[in-house]
């Protein structure tokens, strides 16, 4: 990797290792105990510096990967309201200086209302902007949205409402999830709803869980025409948790990002080697496109600090051209309840990080 963009890794892990929140978590305990035990303020964030450098032109990147601080508020559990921003946003593209593009539209990444228990039945709906139930949603690589099927997996950043029945329908299923959005995302102005999508959960064993899900989009706002994508996924686990292994396909037409592609698969399996820390194996491919080989390892610094390596080989079938992607991250995450975003990892949200202060290996 350059030694400039080591310079800016460093420099934007110290900022990230500078700025733990603590006067805020110090100030949301007093709002609770003025509030009382119905209506609840919460504080969740995740703050990554990342860098990568690819073989491909010696092209590299560096930046807050994916972070956020998302705040809510909730009432007696039935209704809460939440506002999540991205922190990338705020600082230049390869860079620690200031955004000077900086747009509050593109800064806020979600902002919905969460309704839950309607009239006593097992129902939520989620009205505002937010991500739509689509795809399984498995991110175990340190740098996951390099995947290249990333934006094929989910549809987010969009406004439109999401009705979640959680007894499923007709003991078929554990969870159903259907969506009416916009396409045309990435703003605080509501366009036209031209996209549907449902997603079906389903518990097969303790240990497995299968995904099926399905979205129609209109891509009014562009010229590729109507968008369908079918999605199932398989996930499960074994080893008391240790080894976690899932597979999803998607096939889907009129793709802006794949115009000539039809079909793509990714499956992966992540082995805790030892206590913190994982090793990732994920392989990927769409039709007429690329083949992707990744491999990386995650370990807990601390019990909310996280360090990752990642390689990605990547074969592009129609260009003949291949390329081996570098990535390193250090993420720190924080939050004043157990996380309870609406979209989660299956087996009930992602697993918490467990506590390395008591592991003489590490230390805080």
């Amino acid at each position: 990797m350059k030694t400039n963009v080591w310079l800016k890794f460093c420099l934007l892990t110290a900022l990230l290792i500078q700025t733990t929140p603590g006067t805020i978590f110090a100030g949301a305990e007093e709002d609770k105990k003025l509030l009382g035990d119905d209506f609840v303020l919460d504080i969740q964030g995740e703050v990554t510096s990342a860098g990568r450098v690819s073989t491909n032109m010696g092209r590299s990147s560096i930046g807050l990967h994916n972070s956020y601080i998302s705040l809510s508020a909730a009432w007696k559990d039935k209704i809460r309201a939440v506002v999540t921003t991205k922190l990338d946003h705020i600082f230049r593209e390869n860079g620690v200086g200031l955004n000077d593009n900086f747009s509050l539209q593109e800064f806020i990444k979600e902002a919905y209302i969460e309704i839950r228990e309607v009239g006593g039945v097992p129902l939520a709906i989620i009205v505002g902007k937010h991500p739509i139930a689509f795809g399984q949603n498995v991110q175990a690589m340190p740098l996951f949205s390099n995947n290249p099927l990333a934006k094929l997996q989910e549809v987010k950043e969009v406004y439109g409402v999401t009705v979640e029945l959680t007894e499923g329908l007709f003991g078929l299923f554990d969870k159903v999830e259907i969506s009416a959005f916009e396409t045309k995302g990435g703003d605080l102005e509501l366009g036209r709803i031209d996209g549907v999508s449902v997603r079906l959960s389903k518990s097969l064993t303790e240990h497995w869980m299968l995904t099926i899900s399905h979205a129609e989009m209109g891509n009014s706002h562009l010229s590729t025409g109507h968008e369908r994508r079918t999605s199932v996924g398989l996930i499960g686990e074994a080893l008391n948790g240790d080894l976690v292994g899932w597979v999803e396909g998607i096939y889907f037409s009129n793709n802006p990002q794949y115009p000539n592609s039809k079909f793509a698969i990714t499956g992966g399996l992540m082995y805790r080697v030892a206590r913190g820390t994982d090793v990732v194996l994920e392989y990927s491919y769409i039709q007429k496109a690329l083949h992707e080989l990744g491999l990386a390892i995650k370990t807990n610094l601390t019990k909310n600090l996280q360090a990752g390596v990642e390689v990605r080989y990547r074969n592009y079938v129609e260009r003949s051209e291949q390329e081996v992607i570098f990535g390193i991250s250090l993420t720190y995450r924080f939050g004043l309840r157990e996380s309870n975003t609406y979209e989660e990892y299956l087996f009930g949200g992602q697993k918490p990080q467990e506590d390395e202060s008591t592991d003489p290996a590490v230390e805080e």
